[in-house]
């Protein structure tokens, strides 16, 4: 059954009630547990708009569970596809020897894994489990190298005619041509002995024997598997999917908009789980794709800036689950991880606040509780933007920004203890500036006092610059610097402070910033002011503005 939200309550409630409906109406025999699901092929760098499907359905295993039903949530790795999708760090030429090779044989080209297929898989899971999303494995490879599915292939291939008309349904009544496609056709994919590529085509079964005869299109090597021993392939996708459904009773999954249409591979996989494998179809939660700007899918085509392991290095993980939590799955996203990261933390910061206030409501407050649920969050909320400012000052040493930072906050102990208290904040932010080279160098200080800038300015800067630096001296929070920043011109210009600002005060606070960048800096703008002050320790402020003294 497919699925599409209409958003009448909670989207997990609409999503978990009418799953149990659906299983009611259809008689699902669990057996006393509800098999949730999702799945891919770690056929190249996993891009996070995958976390979309196994955060559906690790949300919905986990209110199943808290309804008090025993639930299963498994994600199934198709480590036994062939390897034909090139990474977006090399070139066809340079894989070639590989393609067409099963993922698991692939060496990874990193050469820090087994496997090109564990590579990846690997790298996902940690991404997976850093989030919360806690899922049993089920990798293909071993399933299939194993014989566990053999009495399931000799039946597909037993009833391979029926798996054609099925999947050529459209083509119906057949020419010459699809029928003589049909007498040709078996629902495998086979694995040459001798190239190791899935270009071997089956030619032949021989039922009593359970064997069948193939010829590979890439070597010529024509040779032979039993499928009850030593078979080297695999049911096509379509069949795969239908059998899994029927083998391990999957009551729920969630999937793309593109797979659900009408002639799509569940309307195919569908049928054939019924009338082949005589199992029933899971509950399907249609879901829109997850963008970028500018972009309406992530892809792997969009190389490194989509990768899964970035979306999760450069966001804490109740920000992740807050993330896939808060939008409902049949709602298109658009999530930048680039220029909009400050909004994304400033907006989940807000939404913190919100409910700890109590402000917040019913929904909202269970949102907050499903993001926070079970993963590693800061004990200390300062904004990412001023831990990056920090980070910059420190050229990205996190225990020197740790000692900065504890100028800006109330914390009681060491740096070291307040980094520990940051964290994972403070590690994410790191790797947005360092990892991801996101650092423009805004906070990169000068070493000494800016004399050429100093005879550049108004006297009236100067005046308010030297106000700043008598009296900041006595100050550390960051509002009252700002205060100090904006008071300054104003004294200068002999207005107090019920008196209304004017064009000239604005055209001096304006220039005041201007120049304080350009003795701190070096450059016309950079952090906000304020906070880059009260960062600065005395001696770096004094070495910086020892020239303007006050007059």
């Amino acid at each position: 059954m497919i699925y599409e939200l209409k958003n009448k309550t909670f989207w997990i409630d609409e999503a978990v009630e009418s799953l149990l409906s659906y299983m009611k109406e259809q008689k699902m025999d669990t057996d006393g547990l509800i098999t949730c699901a999702a799945g891919m092929t770690p056929s190249c760098p996993i891009h996070f708009g995958i976390l979309r499907e196994i955060a559906i359905s690790s949300f919905v295993a986990d209110e199943l569970r808290r309804r008090g039903y025993r639930v299963r949530l498994v994600y199934y790795w198709d480590d036994y596809d062939h390897f034909c999708k090139i990474p977006f760090y090399t070139t066809k030429e340079a894989v070639e020897p590989y393609l067409g090779k099963t993922l698991r044989e692939v060496p990874d080209f990193s050469g820090n894994y087994n496997s090109y297929g564990e590579h990846y898989m690997h790298t996902f899971e940690l991404c997976l489990h850093r989030c919360g999303f806690i899922p049993d494995y089920d990798y293909q490879a071993l399933k299939y190298k194993s014989g566990y599915y053999k009495k399931h292939i000799a039946h597909a291939i037993e009833k391979r005619f029926e798996i054609f008309d099925i999947i050529n349904a459209a083509k119906q009544p057949y020419n010459e041509e699809v029928q003589k496609q049909r007498e040709e056709y078996y629902p495998l994919e086979v694995y040459c002995e001798n190239c190791g590529r899935d270009s071997a085509k089956t030619i032949s079964y021989d039922k009593q024997n359970t064997t069948i005869t193939y010829i590979c299109k890439k070597c010529g090597h024509q040779g032979s598997y039993n499928i009850y021993s030593g078979f080297n392939g695999k049911l096509i996708w379509k069949a795969n999917w239908a059998l899994r459904w029927s083998d391990d009773s999957v009551n729920f999954e969630s999937s793309g908009e593109n797979q659900l249409t009408d002639t799509g591979s569940y309307s195919v996989a569908t049928r054939i789980a019924s009338e082949i494998f005589g199992g029933k179809t899971p509950f399907s939660l249609l879901y829109r794709f997850i963008g970028i700007p500018g972009v309406a899918k992530v892809s792997r085509a969009l190389g490194e800036r989509a990768l899964a392991s970035r979306f999760c290095d450069v966001l804490e993980p109740p920000v992740v689950r807050w993330l896939l939590v808060k939008n409902a799955p049949n709602k298109p996203i658009i999530i930048d991880i680039e220029a909009g990261i400050f909004r994304i933390y400033h907006e989940w910061d807000m939404f913190c606040k919100k409910v700890r206030s109590g402000e917040a409501t019913e929904v909202e407050t269970r949102i907050w509780k499903i993001a926070t649920n079970s993963v590693a969050a800061p004990k200390i909320v300062i904004p990412f933007k001023i831990i990056t400012t920090a980070l910059e000052i420190a050229n990205g040493d996190k225990q020197l920004a740790s000692k900065l930072l504890l100028r800006i906050t109330d914390f009681e102990g060491t740096a070291e203890e307040l980094r520990r208290s940051v964290s994972p904040r403070l590690d994410a932010a790191h790797n947005w500036l360092y990892k991801y080279k996101n650092v423009k160098n805004e906070a990169q200080l000068l070493s000494e006092f800016n004399q050429s800038a100093w005879d550049s300015f108004s006297e009236n800067c100067r005046k308010a610059i030297c106000i700043i630096t008598r009296d900041i001296i006595n100050l550390e929070k960051e509002d009252e610097i700002n205060e100090l920043l904006h008071n300054a011109p104003r004294e200068v210009l002999n207005l107090t402070e019920n008196e209304k600002s004017d064009e000239k005060l604005s055209a001096l606070q304006k220039e005041v910033f201007m120049a304080m960048y350009k003795l701190l800096l070096g450059s016309d703008k950079g952090p906000k002011l304020a906070t880059l002050l009260a960062l600065l320790d005395k001696s770096t402020f004094r070495t910086l503005l020892r020239g303007a003294q006050y007059e």
